[in-house]
């Protein structure tokens, strides 16, 4: 009996709802995306008392007559309500794109019958929300021809602001991905900004700096409050904080504003009447961090909006009027508040109601500030150029008193010298002729040198470049160019040179510099050369890595989904016919048999780790200590015994029992290890005669050892590739992956500080590695 009598009253809402509801039936589809407002009727509930049952029987409804669902700051409770009719079959989202709504219950119907209410709202905690978003979104599933009736309760502190979006999932998905890289993009400039800045007030101490770094980020603070990302990655589970974040960091924003602005454009360093004006600005909003924690939000918050075009305003009339008297760092600051200001007024009119909500005025305020923070970036730079030029100007000043004809031929070491513009050598001075591989400037100016300076150069056209660098640039600094000296040796040279004007304006000589960077060349290809071969091995290395896991965890995932099919089969049969004992048998010894070669496999991967892990030295937790190296030698060996024994091979060691080191003992005992395991697993292999002889000589700072084995040797590649990761001519005999070698090259090189270099002998195999015999 109670059944039936909810399922009655059920009906009879159904039936009430149906005759009360004005609009008609919208018709949707999966391709097109709905912005909700002529198909919304609202009814606004001042009492807040109403719930649904009485809403859905009210006579009071109105339809929506504009083309947005935004009634400003109002106390009443909001409902509104809609029916639309899915053309197709799909899943499809209902998105409301403003996040800071207090209060947001959704009560839905498909074909009548109730789906589970949703309460929500920024006022509660955020797992409130039915699917994890910035904005609230409801998720709806619905079949051909189903009619979806959605009823909303919306009470807010701030605006009644209910921008409704209707779409596919899909094309939630695509457009929320949009608005997530577009987010990214601005909020992560705008922290690079931060830090960036952040650093150079750090380094210069200067106050605009700083009050530019606090402006991005009280900015950062409240916008992300505003649009709900903070809500939803910092504070979760307390929802109370929305009421006091936004507020208290829109109010330091402003504050900030003002004082990086008056900053910037040294307000505070002049006497006029708008310094008292700012400051009393100043004073007036740096009450409101404090009232944004005090005042409810619903009060603060329309006071400090409207309170934020006076002071924008402000700004951008004092910033037009410096720029009107030729102040530079004014025009920046003027075009980057006339920006902001688009932005705000944008945001601020969309908050009242007054502009639609769609991607530009939803996101007017962020992009906004953005820009106005990057054209703002742009006036420091000036600030930072005009102190710069002023510094320059001070230095070319001091430099004219300067003996520069003293310091430049008789004092300097480097080539100095001066030609003419068709390239005849003026003079030069001594350091110029000794680079070329002269006695003196006089044999230099005796030679053809003298008549073109291009007679030095392998490039018969230096100086037609050199002019042409000169004309285009005022100047040439470190002009790299290969030259011959006296002999026909040849070098790297470093040539910089300017133009030494007249009185009226003319080029009388150009003057300039040589030096010789013939070693800095040899260095650089050397680097290059060694950037080269690293990243060879890395690539290497990591190709190894990949190629070595490949086997095992694709040999695992198949056996595991080789099992998942077994466990299949075994689940279908007991829904149908039962399984016969022999069958289920069969099916458990090959569930055995996937479980033995998965563990083995995994095993396989557990020891390649391990042998990866080995690569870094820094991983293996080596200690310095006092190392007898005799015994560090035979404790190399120690683990092998058993093999040489079978194998028949004798290990000669010539070591001076006295013999200590201050090193990484366990270090050195694991190169020996590597190096004797390394001739047993390829030295041997076509050889009667085996002997492996190890012998330590001892040389001022450091101890050489002598390894050679009586094996087959190398060939020239295996030489060549002996040290590189993954090399090896056994791969897979035994889990050899060929990081003995590798790995003993790194101890030598990098932990014991020493250097290791491979012999070519006339039989078996050789080399020679220094170690130094104090280690601190």
């Amino acid at each position: 009996m109670r059944l039936l009598s909810e399922m009655i009253l059920i009906l009879l809402l159904l039936v009430m709802s149906s005759f009360a509801y004005s609009n008609s039936v919208f018709l949707v589809n999966d391709e097109d995306n709905y912005h909700l407002a002529h198909q919304v009727d609202f009814l606004l509930d001042d009492s807040q008392e109403m719930d649904l049952e009485a809403v859905q029987s009210a006579e009071n409804w109105q339809s929506v007559t504009r083309n947005i669902v935004n009634f400003g700051f109002n106390s009443a409770a909001l409902w509104l309500r809609f029916e639309l009719q899915a053309q197709q079959s799909n899943e499809y989202i209902l998105h409301i794109p403003y996040p800071i709504l207090d209060y947001l219950d959704n009560y839905s119907f498909v074909d009548g019958m109730p789906l589970e209410a949703v309460r929500t709202g920024d006022a509660r905690i955020f797992d409130s929300r039915v699917v994890d978003h910035v904005d609230f979104v409801f998720p709806y599933t619905l079949a051909e021809n189903q009619i979806l009736t959605v009823y909303l309760r919306i009470d807010s502190q701030g605006t009644l602001d209910v921008p409704l979006r209707f779409l596919s999932k899909e094309n939630f998905l695509n457009n929320n991905n949009d608005q997530i890289y577009f987010r990214g993009f601005v909020m992560g400039i705008l922290w690079l900004m931060l830090f960036y800045n952040l650093f150079i007030f750090l380094s210069i101490k200067d106050h605009v700096y700083g009050f530019y770094v606090l402006n991005i980020f009280a900015f950062l603070v409240s916008s992300n409050a505003y649009g709900g990302g903070a809500f939803q990655v910092l504070w979760p589970n307390f929802p109370a904080l929305n009421d006091y974040v936004f507020p208290i960091f829109n109010g330091l924003s402003q504050l900030t504003s003002l004082l990086f602005m008056m900053a910037l454009l040294q307000v505070m360093n002049h006497q006029r009447w708008y310094k008292y004006y700012f400051l009393g600005l100043i004073a007036i909003v740096s009450t409101f961090p404090v009232l944004g924690a005090i005042l409810p939000y619903s009060t603060i918050v329309p006071v400090q909006v409207v309170f934020s075009l006076l002071v924008y305003s402000s700004a951008l009339c004092l910033g037009l009027h410096l720029s009107i008297k030729g102040d530079r760092t004014a025009l920046y600051f003027t075009i980057a508040m006339a920006l902001f200001m688009l932005g705000l007024v944008s945001s601020n009119l969309k908050g009242l109601g007054l502009l639609p909500t769609n991607f530009f005025t939803q996101h007017a305020y962020q992009l906004g500030f953005f820009i106005d923070m990057v054209v703002l970036s742009l006036a420091l730079a000036q600030k930072i150029d005009i102190a710069r030029k002023e510094g320059l100007s001070a230095q070319r000043e001091n430099v004219k008193n300067l003996k520069r004809y003293q310091d430049l031929y008789s004092e300097s070491v480097s080539g100095n010298f001066q030609v003419t513009a068709q390239g005849e050598l003026v003079s030069v001075n001594t350091a110029f002729s000794q680079i070329l591989g002269f006695e003196s400037s006089s044999e230099l100016m005796a030679s053809n040198i003298a008549s073109n300076i291009s007679s030095i150069s392998v490039n018969p056209n230096l100086a037609r470049e050199l002019l042409a660098k000169l004309h285009s640039h005022g100047r040439v600094v470190d002009f790299e160019q290969q030259v011959y000296g006296k002999g026909g040796r040849w070098l790297w040279v470093s040539l910089s040179m300017r133009p030494i004007k007249t009185e009226d304006g003319g080029t009388e000589f150009y003057e300039g510099s040589l030096l010789d960077v013939s070693e800095r060349k040899e260095n650089e290809t050397l680097r290059e050369q060694a950037l080269r071969d690293k990243m060879q091995t890395l690539e290497q290395l990591v190709v190894g890595i990949c190629h070595e896991l490949n086997t095992p965890l694709g040999t695992s995932i198949t056996a595991l989904s080789y099992m998942k099919k077994i466990i299949s089969d075994i689940q279908e049969s007991q829904e149908g016919v039962e399984m016969t004992p022999e069958a289920l048998k069969q099916c458990l010894a090959e569930e055995l048999e996937v479980i033995d070669l998965t563990e083995k496999n995994l095993a396989r991967v557990r020891d390649l780790i391990h042998q990866f892990k080995h690569i870094s030295v820094t991983q293996l937790g080596y200690q310095v200590s006092v190392v007898h190296m005799r015994s560090t030698i035979e404790s190399g060996l120690m683990t092998l015994q058993s093999r040489l024994d079978e194998m028949g091979v004798d290990v000669l060691v010539d070591c001076p029992f006295d013999l200590q080191l201050n090193s990484y003992g366990d270090a050195i005992s694991e190169v020996f290890h590597q190096l004797v395991e390394n001739s047993l697993d390829h030295a041997f292999l076509k050889t009667e005669k085996k002997s492996i002889n190890i012998r330590v000589c001892v040389i001022p700072g450091q101890i050489e050892v002598q390894y050679s084995d009586s094996g087959t040797g190398l060939s020239e590649q295996g030489t060549k590739d002996l040290f590189n990761p993954f090399y090896t001519t056994m791969r897979g005999f035994q889990g050899k992956i060929g990081l003995g070698m590798y790995l003993t090259f790194n101890l030598v090189t990098q932990l014991l500080h020493g250097d290791v270099v491979v012999q070519q002998p006339k039989q078996g195999f050789s080399l020679v590695f220094k170690l130094p015999s104090h280690i601190e």
